[in-house]
């Protein structure tokens, strides 16, 4: 008899560990645990960014909470004080913005500086794609070609010609006070701007300014999709005047002390993204205006990263 108590006794334990470790993976994966909240910045590819890591996390499991920002200061500020738990950082932007430390031309030394920098904050930075959201001189291929321009250095060269006509420049009004911005273009290349000649305007308009020749130049991101579809061209930046900014997800050390295998999904997207690849999806949604979350998802499904429905 006393056998049979204890076999019973074993049994019972046995089922209650079972049902305890259960309901712990009930709670790992139920909507009483902890919402992640997304940030971007105020353009498309950021929320191409945001999207693809907020559906990743949902298949994993995970509440997502996506939050709009204006531009980098403000973003960051969020993630300091814990509002924000993950997002996509460029690599020169932390250094130069966050870090004051100036821009860093080779793409590795980059990453390597803010990351080490940035593990201080109790910030982790996972591994960077290929995808480089440089910034370069956008203009129309029909005036670069009857000008004979294919460089900064054959613009510039034009710009200081006593005969030409004085040019007007957009850009957005970050490039304006960054440490690589527009002072800096100014001195690689040994030229001025007069404040008559330049135009800020919002990043998403910067192509269609030139495009509408309310201004002959601008300084644009080189993944704008929207440089094709208006026939623009892209000078060469023959003195490397652009440093690269190669994007990767940023997270809180606290989220990943919560879950390590959080990192796996968001590096193996790093690693998919190219150059080509986010023209293509900016140009679905900033030129044939689909929707971001399809776009997103689309690229997701196509990449083997989530199953098809």
């Amino acid at each position: 008899m006393r056998t049979l108590f204890c076999l019973i006794g074993c049994l019972l334990l046995l089922v209650a560990c079972e049902g305890e470790e259960n309901q712990k993976k009930d709670i790992a994966l139920s909507s009483e645990g902890p919402t992640i909240t997304l940030g971007s910045k105020a353009f498309t590819e950021q929320y191409l960014l945001m999207k693809m890591t907020a559906l990743l996390l949902m298949e994993e499991g995970y509440e997502v909470k996506e939050v709009r920002f204006l531009d980098s200061p403000s973003i960051r500020e969020a993630f300091l004080n814990n509002i924000v738990d993950l997002y996509w950082e460029y690599t020169n932007t932390a250094k130069i913005i966050y870090h004051k430390d100036g821009p860093g031309y080779d793409a590795m030394e980059a990453y390597q500086f803010v990351k080490k920098a940035d593990e201080k904050e109790e910030i982790i930075w996972l591994d960077k794609s290929e995808f480089n959201s440089s910034w370069g001189l956008i203009m129309k291929k029909s005036f670069a070609s009857e000008k004979g321009l294919t460089s900064v250095s054959d613009l510039v060269a034009y710009m200081n010609n006593d005969d030409s006509p004085a040019l007007k420049m957009a850009t957005n009004d970050e490039y304006l006070i960054r440490e690589d911005g527009l002072d800096h273009l100014e001195d690689v290349y040994n030229f001025k701007v007069n404040q008559d000649q330049l135009l800020a305007v919002d990043s998403e308009l910067l192509s269609l300014a030139v495009k509408e020749e309310r201004v002959q130049v601008a300084v644009g991101m080189i993944t704008d999709s929207r440089i094709e579809d208006y026939d623009l061209v892209i000078l060469q930046d023959n003195r490397m005047a652009f440093p690269p900014y190669d994007a990767a997800p940023v997270v809180q050390k606290t989220i990943l002390d919560l879950d390590p295998e959080i990192r796996g999904p968001l590096e193996t997207l790093a690693r998919t993204i190219t150059n080509e690849e986010m023209v293509h999806l900016n140009y679905r949604v900033d030129v044939l205006h689909q929707d971001v979350g399809k776009v997103a998802k689309d690229f997701l499904q196509q990449s083997g990263l989530l199953p098809d429905e």
